[in-house]
């Protein structure tokens, strides 16, 4: 079910990229991690390397297959970093890991499930996708930046579109069913009690700052706040860097 490549050594990091995205997006994280970590990049069932895998109707088959890649590594000491829809999966596997995690990084993910207007919304993509998928998906990626981004980041938008375009209609609208049917995982990060920061964009279209504060009230979690919009890999690496580096996330044996 998943595709992973593995660089560095020292404590383990997973990273989990989000819709319309791949495991590429980590890559200029990656560099300057691998000195100290060992970074596991996963391509999700239909994205990237992985389009011959099918998405599942749940994402917990995803959190367990992630719970079954940990263990076939031998990984006893391991950190969560997730985009997005990653942030779902990762809060799945945080909810039924053996081990808890030493650390949990949301980039632009929420712990709520769908609000009824958002249900609507997500119905809409996948009739959308159903008949124009090339068009949504071109449609989708620019609507994640803000208007005056589209010129500073048009080489990112135009690379990851043309990658997201390879991304299966069925896989689409199969993670777009699984994200509306997701739980509330509110509870799950309030309980866990290793490292937990939410890093947010102040201008994001899919969660607003005031979201963002009230889940980090809720939940205890570190709120990190840059300018920008929902791409915080891509527009906040170094504020991730920090986050990573500055709690000295402690090394154990693996």
């Amino acid at each position: 079910m998943l595709r992973y490549q593995i660089n560095g050594q020292g404590p383990a990091l997973f990273f989990l990229h989000g819709f319309l995205e791949d495991a590429e997006i980590w890559d200029a994280l990656i560099g300057p991690l691998s000195l100290n970590y060992t970074c596991i990049q996963i391509d999700l069932p239909g994205y990237g390397t992985n389009t011959d895998s099918l998405f599942p109707d749940q994402l917990a088959e995803i959190s367990h297959a992630l719970e079954h890649l940990r263990e076939k590594l031998s990984l006893n000491s391991f950190s969560i970093v997730g985009h997005s829809m990653g942030v779902y999966i990762g809060l799945a596997w945080l909810e039924l890991a053996k081990i808890q995690p030493r650390a949990f990084v949301a980039v632009n993910g929420s712990v709520y499930g769908d609000n009824p207007e958002r249900l609507i919304e997500r119905k809409r993509s996948i009739s959308l996708i159903q008949r124009h998928k090339d068009a949504y998906v071109k449609m989708a990626i620019k609507g994640l930046f803000l208007q005056e981004q589209l010129t500073l980041y048009f080489d990112e938008i135009a690379q990851l579109t043309t990658r997201a375009l390879k991304v299966p209609k069925l896989t689409l609208t199969q993670s777009i069913r699984a994200m509306s049917t997701r739980v509330d995982h509110r509870q799950t990060l309030k309980n866990f009690l290793g490292h937990k920061h939410l890093v947010a964009g102040d201008q994001d279209p899919l969660f607003p700052r005031a979201l963002s504060q009230d889940m980090a009230l809720n939940t205890g979690a570190k709120l990190h706040t840059y300018s920008g919009s929902h791409m915080g890999w891509l527009e906040a690496p170094e504020l991730i860097l920090t986050i990573l580096g500055s709690e000295r996330i402690p090394s154990a044996s693996n």
